[in-house]
């Protein structure tokens, strides 16, 4: 068996931090994300599961619920589960917060259909250009 080397490629970087991929075997990729305090990213669903694991720094993280918006702060060694099909944003709390996004069971063009969510897209959309 060939052996896999995994690469990490630069995909984004703006005012608020950069978002890298890092490739897996078998089409799969991790995401990589350094944000900045008072930043958004998100405002959108996946077609897929995910899992969102704080590595350092801090992140308040709204996911619509029925009836409302659940509310949590997760900090550096916690974890959040996203279903598939809810609406996420991330607001970040502290300076160079480091996360990693993994969709679950997914080659990577299975989930780069994102929904977006007008009213949460709208805030990351003004915030990034602030």
């Amino acid at each position: 068996m060939e052996r896999f080397e995994p690469t990490i490629k630069l995909q984004h970087a703006d005012s608020r931090g950069e978002i890298y991929s890092i490739s897996l075997p078998g089409d799969q990729e991790l995401m990589l994300l350094h944000s900045k305090a008072g930043s958004l990213r998100g405002g959108h669903s996946h077609s897929v599961d995910e899992v969102v694991v704080v590595l350092m720094g801090g992140l308040r993280y709204y996911k619509k619920i029925a009836g409302g918006v659940l509310i949590t702060d997760l900090h550096a060694g916690e974890t959040s589960f996203t279903p598939a099909g809810q609406v996420h944003l991330g607001g970040f709390l502290e300076e160079d917060t480091w996360l990693i996004e993994r969709k679950i069971g997914a080659r990577k063009e299975e989930w780069k259909n994102d929904v977006e969510y007008k009213p949460y897209r709208d805030r990351v959309v003004a915030n990034a250009a602030s």
